[in-house]
């Protein structure tokens, strides 16, 4: 009879496991306050075991005292959305913009998770304010330009403070945080994820002329556009697919890639938004492009460049320097060898196998280990050589933002060394001018959540000279946008850097 029971028990169990599975992940799902704790102190092991950046900024003591406090504040179970709201904060005190958390991949791909509500009106936040810079709401009386008070009678600067709290920057810079608050709907995000409004939205606003106004707004109801019959697809020939296929790779190229010869016949604009492998013949075919036009004014444009390949920015710098130049001067660890840890069974193993294939073993100077790159990377640290051919050696400009950020800030920071003579345009790069988290970054999954924290095992050093540690490479000739630019997409930086072309050549 026991045997039958057992039977039972294991087909109704088996039936619930297999009905919850076919359901999919329920992202409403509560994690127990044990599973949550389990999680936390996994992630605070690691960190304090690896993370090469974790009491630069922020005082061991400072830092103990907040994760205690937020593992105390684990004290109810939690969806896997307010868990990662509530580690958010405790980790922005890292102040490393390379460690970063996301959501499981369960919770990415599940059909019922919950879906991003976009507001009815674009903003443009700027040292703890935001105006309305588009509006696409049924109530067209609410201004261009107007500066946003409040929203559902949160203040705006709760709300921003709340999104400065929702993404990790370097250092004590506000650029690389108010880049994401102004790109990519992050500010949006911040009214899902966190407030969780779905509209419609009581706004406070200051309009344009002084006086203030309170209003509610909604989404315009989107027009259903007809769907055209499909055409039948012919299958295309091999010489068909890899033409196809060449043409993307292209097109994916000029999206981050342009070189732009103005009409004035001595200037250009080398756009650089991004650091990608196999870029060198790019270089290579530009700057012989520059050499063959004598320009003598460059315009090199860094915004919104995220960084990228090592290699890349050391062949792009080659081109630039004034003389053998240094792009990192190290690249530390706070153990001997990163990819070797307790916490293996964690981490992305494919990530594992690329810092094995790209740094060869450490050495102990004072309390970091020093690593090199190996040989099949190529030498990256210490004096590198210039291009042989077609260096531009004439006036160089550089647009930077607080999306000038990882590699992208590296580079401007190895630049104003490399070319003392360079002048910077802009705002102050998202990245510090001394370095930051990087080489490997690696991702942890936690077992219980399988909240994914992203972080890096070492630390790169540049060149700089006196930089103000925890800020980034500073313009020369600072920009501050207004709103009325960003709603008439005005490029303020270019327009700064042609006048000082112009008054630069009225002065020859």
């Amino acid at each position: 009879m026991k045997r039958y029971v057992y039977l039972l028990v294991f087909l109704l169990t088996s039936n619930q496991l297999a009905a919850q599975f076919l359901k999919g992940y329920n992202p409403n799902r509560k994690i127990s306050v044990k599973d949550l704790r389990e999680d936390f102190r996994l992630m605070r092991s690691a960190l304090e075991e690896l993370h090469p950046s974790l009491y630069w900024y922020t005082p061991r003591d400072s830092m103990n005292a907040a994760f205690n406090q937020t593992l105390a504040s684990l004290n109810q179970p939690l969806t896997e959305q307010e868990f990662i709201n509530r580690l958010y904060p405790l980790i922005c005190r890292i102040r490393c913009g390379h460690t970063q958390l996301e959501h499981s991949e369960d919770y990415k791909s599940a059909s019922s998770r919950p879906r991003l509500v976009h507001l009815p009106f674009d903003v443009f936040v700027r040292k703890g304010r935001a105006w309305i810079v588009a509006n696409t709401s049924t109530d067209s009386t609410l201004a261009v330009g107007s500066q946003l008070l409040a929203i559902n009678s949160v203040p705006i600067a709760e709300i921003i403070k709340t999104g400065l709290n929702t993404w990790n920057g370097d250092g004590h810079n506000q650029t690389w945080k108010e880049f994401f608050l102004n790109e990519y709907d992050f500010f949006e995000d911040v009214c899902w994820w966190v407030y969780r409004w779905p509209g419609p939205y009581t706004l406070s606003v200051l309009a344009p002329d002084g006086t203030r106004r309170t209003l509610t707004v909604a989404a315009k109801p989107k027009s259903e556009e007809p769907k055209k019959p499909d055409e039948p697809a012919r299958k295309l020939t091999d010489e068909e697919e890899k033409a196809l296929a060449r043409e993307k790779e292209e097109a994916h190229k000029r999206s981050y890639l342009n070189l732009q010869l103005l009409n004035d016949s001595l200037s250009a604009v080398l756009t650089v938004n991004a650091l990608e492998y196999n870029d060198e013949e790019y270089y290579r075919e530009a700057f012989r492009t520059l050499t063959r036009k004598n320009i003598k004014n460059l315009i090199l444009d860094v915004r919104r460049n995220h960084g990228g390949d090592v290699r890349i920015i050391n062949n792009l710098l080659s081109y630039l320097a004034d003389t053998s130049y240094v792009f990192l001067q190290r690249v530390i660890a706070k153990v001997p060898n990163p990819g070797k840890n307790r916490f293996d069974d964690h981490f992305d193993s494919d990530l594992t196998r690329s810092y094995f294939a790209t740094f060869g073993p450490s050495r102990r100077i004072g309390q970091w280990y020093y690593f090199d790159f190996r040989k099949e990377v190529g030498r990256i640290t210490g004096y590198q050589r210039v291009a042989r051919h077609d260096r531009f050696r004439g006036k160089l400009y550089v647009l930077i933002d607080g999306g000038t950020f990882s590699n992208g800030a590296n580079f401007a920071a190895a630049l104003r060394v490399a070319r003392p003579r360079t002048v910077f345009i802009g705002r102050e790069t998202g990245g510090t001018e001394l370095g930051c988290g990087g080489g490997t970054n690696q991702k942890l999954t936690l077992p219980n959540s399988n909240i994914v924290l992203q972080f890096p095992w070492m630390r790169l050093v540049t060149p700089s000279r006196n930089p103000v540690d925890g800020h980034g490479v500073m313009p020369d000739f600072p920009v501050e946008y207004t709103p009325d630019a960003i709603a008439h997409h005005q490029d303020l930086d270019l327009e700064k850097a042609l006048l000082l072309i112009e008054r630069e050549t009225s002065l020859r």
